[in-house]
């Protein structure tokens, strides 16, 4: 019996790297690889990473989805329309391992390992996996958050 005919996904499918290289304003930038789309695929966003890991399980069909996404569109693939050359000059400002176990309750569970902390920690969706990101980034410091919320409060 071959491994395709008993859906088993290679284990090296299961763990996507996620490499911070900007921080700015809470909006991330990087590269994401896993070995499903075969070649590093730059993001500029938070939805560009969150989509591209979403389109990538759902092609290995691992983990395996319990609820249907609703869409307003059927569309093609994302991975399709974001490819770019990954163009670092700089190291990146963090790294991780991130591999989703489950996809219930319409979202994801799973696992994530900080490289530079050293550090592994599960998460229960995927908002949680984010704040653990978020926690792991450098943060700019309290006085730069004060001065840029009373800015945006003298602007509106």
């Amino acid at each position: 019996m071959s491994i395709a005919s008993m859906n088993v996904v290679p284990e090296d499918l299961k763990t996507s790297i996620i490499r911070i290289y900007s921080y700015q304003d809470k909006n991330l930038q990087g590269i994401f690889y896993n070995l499903y789309y075969g070649e590093e695929i730059v993001f500029t966003n938070l939805t560009q990473l969150l989509l591209l890991m979403e389109d990538m399980m759902d092609g290995i069909k691992f983990p395996q989805a319990a609820m249907q996404t609703h869409r307003f569109k059927n569309g093609s693939d994302y991975a399709e329309t974001v490819r770019m050359k990954p163009e670092t000059n700089h190291a990146a400002i963090a790294t991780f391992k991130v591999k989703v176990l489950f996809r219930q309750s319409a979202s994801w569970q799973g696992k994530l390992i900080w490289i530079e902390g050293k550090q592994e920690i599960a998460f229960r969706s995927a908002l949680e996996l984010v704040k653990l990101m978020d926690s792991a980034l450098p943060q700019p410091p309290a006085s730069e958050q004060a001065v840029t919320l009373h800015e945006a409060i003298g602007a509106g």
